[in-house]
């Protein structure tokens, strides 16, 4: 039976982690982004000339800001400026994919149980810090106070959908169509602009044993395509060539990567769950794992997609990737302004 009052509170609950986690996100790249880009454009391009560093670099960078939005847009503006090598910023974009999951790896060592008290000792620490030189460092951690409590309130919300039975009965009729739930994932990723609010929430289901494995690994496919989508309509809206190709190696990348594993979700279902009895673990190793895996498959093509992307996405001007460092060391070596 439909109970108006329980959809009220299941509703109001969804709404307000999703709105608490997306605004600690936000407020966390931002804080990181006030820093004058100029140095943080120069420290990229010196790294440029050597992957390894820059993968790590962008890993660590993007598990700080949360937001694998924010640094592929950054990519793309080097790319676009000629300031950055195509092959050096696509090893970058993966690396900032694995960046991404770290959210959602705390979700699975169950850190969210602490949530409260976090965010309250966060915020104690913005508080005593606010007038002192280091004031930046309470900016940065309050925000992921309030990413853990947005992710806590979510789970609250799924224990109300686990004790509702229409709720139950709806998500077990959806479950049956995995290419559904990678649509809803692909969809709600999008419209949020982020992966990390969609994947907390279905971790979330998960935990509860709302949602099946299976249909929650088709929801998380869904959530890394839809991630890079505003991006790529981002690049494609500019005239910028190489910002194009950085951007459609991004996508592409993920959906063929996704399309792959859906194919084989059964199968990869039965193996997490021989590793990891606990379904928060299974969903948040399949996301890393899943990121990771791009990475093993694409760091080794980084020549060969730089090949094809010229000959796909065409440029009006003939640069070459040797004009590209020449530009990123001149850079280097004089002051970058941020227009």
């Amino acid at each position: 039976m439909f109970d108006a009052i329980l959809f009220l509170r299941i509703f109001f609950s969804v709404l307000a982690g999703m709105a608490i986690l997306l605004y600690g996100v936000r407020s966390m790249t931002e804080a990181i982004g006030q820093s004058d880009n100029r140095y943080l454009r120069q420290c990229l391009l010196h790294i440029s000339r050597f992957p390894a560093i820059a993968y790590l670099i962008s890993l660590i960078m993007t598990a700080c800001m949360q937001s694998s939005s924010a640094m592929s847009s950054l990519l793309i503006d080097l790319v676009s400026a000629d300031l950055l090598p195509f092959s050096t910023a696509i090893v970058m974009m993966l690396g900032a994919n694995v960046g991404s999951t770290l959210a959602v790896q705390l979700i699975s060592f169950h850190i969210t149980d602490y949530a409260l008290t976090l965010v309250g000792l966060f915020a104690l620490l913005a508080l005593m810090t606010a007038r002192t030189r280091w004031r930046r460092v309470g900016q940065i951690v309050f925000p992921c106070g309030l990413m853990l409590l947005g992710l806590f309130t979510l789970s609250q919300a799924s224990e109300l959908l686990a004790s509702s039975a229409w709720a139950v009965a709806a998500l077990q009729t959806v479950a049956t169509t995995p290419l559904l739930l990678l649509l809803l994932g692909t969809a709600l990723a999008m419209m949020l602009n982020s992966s990390t609010a969609t994947i907390g929430f279905v971790l979330a289901l998960a935990s509860r044993h709302t949602l099946p494995l299976v249909p929650a690994l088709a929801a998380v496919l869904g959530a890394n395509i839809g991630t890079t989508l505003p991006a790529l309509l981002a690049a494609v809206s500019r005239n910028a060539a190489l910002g194009q190709r950085l951007a459609f190696a991004h996508t592409g990348t993920k959906c063929l990567g996704a399309c792959l594993l859906f194919l084989l979700l059964h199968p990869l279902a039965t193996l997490l769950a021989i590793c990891w009895p606990n379904p928060t673990m299974q969903v948040g190793m399949a996301h890393l794992g899943f990121n990771v895996l791009l990475t093993c498959c694409c760091v080794p093509l980084a020549g060969p997609l730089t090949g094809l992307l010229t000959y796909l996405v065409p440029s009006g001007e003939n640069v070459s990737v040797y004009q590209i460092s020449e530009s990123a060391s001149y850079s280097c070596s004089s002051p970058v302004s941020d227009g």
